[in-house]
């Protein structure tokens, strides 16, 4: 049986987003309320880890000192003008008290759960709190402040790992894909609503990476109104394949679950059956 962990603490616990913010930071502790109601904790094989959290030289590594300097006063309270050039302060990316420190406790789940895996101590982990797959090096967006994704993959890369990250969310990964455009050690594969319905209106079929990274970026775009048979043809016969033949040594999967039928802000049409089915062949 395979060795798991749920990266959780209470720091992801203290902030939340605004209640009129579609997104729920409270929705990990329900998560891990939820499996242990279940009994799917079993400490034999399975446990809760609290994130590390990670300093600015780590932070760091992706995004630029002053977007952090300017995250940190937003979260303060603090008004600066650099915020609306940024990002901050939009509907998607409000302010809020802890935004910082949030964001930062995310990014520390992600990198606990790469460095479970580089030490041999899981081989699988799981942070319902991450998949920050819009926050740019200087930009908030969609609802992401820093890029936990992103410097996950960077640090299983950068301790000599093939790594394919495996994007499922409605939304295109459009800052995961600019931060690996040019490498080929890092393979992305989203599979997505269409940009032409849906933001970030990105990630057509013609985005294929640059450079070295040439033929490493593998883009899906789905219609509006995609259920679970074509959905899954199309995970069979496009990602699948091209994961084998890449054949990683950790696969970073970002498991968002806005295209379920019904979700408020995409157009897709799956049931949980259609991700159970991928996961078993992920």
């Amino acid at each position: 049986m395979k060795r798991a962990a749920f990266i959780h603490s209470e720091a992801l616990e203290k902030f939340r987003y605004p209640d009129e913010t579609p997104l729920s930071s409270e929705r990990a502790a329900k998560t891990l309320q939820l499996v242990s109601d279940l009994g799917f904790i079993n400490p034999d094989t399975q446990r809760v880890v609290p994130p590390e959290i990670p300093g600015r030289p780590e932070l760091e590594r992706f995004h630029t000192p002053d977007y952090l300097d300017i995250l940190k006063k937003a979260s303060d309270g603090i008004f600066d003008e650099a915020f609306l050039s940024m990002g901050l302060g939009t509907a998607d990316c409000p302010l809020f008290a802890g935004m910082y420190e949030y964001s930062a406790a995310a990014c520390g789940a992600t990198l606990t759960g790469a460095e479970l895996i580089l030490a041999g101590d899981a081989d699988v982990t799981f942070n319902p709190s991450g998949g920050y797959h819009h926050a740019g090096p200087d930009y908030a967006a969609g609802f992401c402040y820093m890029d936990d994704v992103v410097l996950g993959c960077m640090r299983l890369a950068a301790n000599s790992r093939r790594v394919v990250y495996l994007d499922v969310d409605a939304h295109h990964c459009d800052a995961v894909q600019n931060a690996f455009y040019e490498s080929p050690e890092i393979m992305t594969v989203s599979m997505h609503e269409s940009g032409k319905t849906l933001y970030p209106g990105t990630g057509f079929e013609n985005e294929t990476g640059v450079g070295r990274g040439k033929g490493f970026c593998v883009n899906i775009p789905l219609p509006v109104g995609t259920y679970d048979e074509v959905w899954l043809r199309a995970f069979r016969e496009v990602p699948l394949p091209l994961i084998r033949a890449f054949d990683p040594d950790v696969i970073v999967l970002q498991l968002g679950m806005d295209a379920l039928a019904l979700d408020p802000l995409a157009h897709l049409n799956l049931t949980n059956n259609a991700f159970a089915d991928m996961l078993a062949k992920v």
